[in-house]
C-alpha cells in the first residue's frame, strides 16, 4: 500500500476517521446487532464526579459487562488512590484495575521516598502519563478512561 496523497480541496483534515473514509475503509463497521436492538441492552459504564466547597464526590455503577451480558455485579469502579484522591474508571476491567493498582503504588512510593504527598496536579500528571502509555492497548480495543479527583489541601478545595 502506498501513502495516499490528497489535494488541498480533498484533504480529510485532522480526523483519522475521515482519512479512513477517504481511502475506502469504514472506521465504524456495522455490528451484528442492529441500531434498534442495541438500544435495548445496557452496554455502558456510568461514572461521575462533582466538586463542592468541601471536596469531591465520585460515584459509579457496579456492573461489569462482557458483550451483552453482565459478568460481575459488584465491581468497584471508584477506587481510593490515596488519602486525598480517588479514581473512577470506565473501560476494559483488567487493564483498568492494573492501572489503578500501579497508580496507588507509585503514589505510595513517592510519599515514602520524599516524606510528603505528591500535589494533586502531580498525581494527575502521573495518571495522564499512564493513560498515554496505555494508548497502544486502547487502539486494540482495551481502552481505559479514568476520572481523577481529589482534595488539594494547599488550596483547600476539591478538583477534578
Amino acid at each position: 500500500m502506498t501513502m495516499p496523497r490528497f489535494s488541498t480541496s480533498d484533504d480529510p483534515g485532522a480526523s483519522f476517521a475521515d482519512l479512513l473514509r477517504k481511502v475506502g475503509i469504514d472506521p465504524f463497521p456495522a455490528t451484528l446487532v442492529s441500531a434498534s436492538d442495541a438500544q435495548t441492552f445496557p452496554h455502558a459504564t456510568t461514572c461521575l464526579a462533582l466538586t463542592f466547597d468541601g471536596g469531591v464526590v465520585m460515584a459509579g455503577d457496579r456492573r461489569a459487562t462482557a458483550g451483552m451480558s453482565i459478568s460481575h455485579r459488584t465491581m468497584d469502579k471508584v477506587v481510593q488512590a490515596d488519602d486525598l484522591s480517588g479514581v473512577a474508571i470506565a473501560g476494559t476491567a483488567g487493564p483498568a484495575m492494573e492501572m489503578i493498582k500501579l497508580f496507588q503504588l507509585q503514589l505510595e512510593h513517592y510519599e515514602k521516598m520524599e516524606g510528603q504527598q505528591l500535589s494533586l496536579e502531580g498525581k494527575a500528571n502521573q495518571l495522564s502519563t499512564m493513560v498515554r502509555a496505555n494508548l497502544p492497548s486502547a487502539m486494540q480495543g482495551l481502552g481505559v478512561v479514568p476520572i481523577f479527583g481529589g482534595f488539594e489541601p494547599r488550596q483547600s478545595k476539591g478538583r477534578l
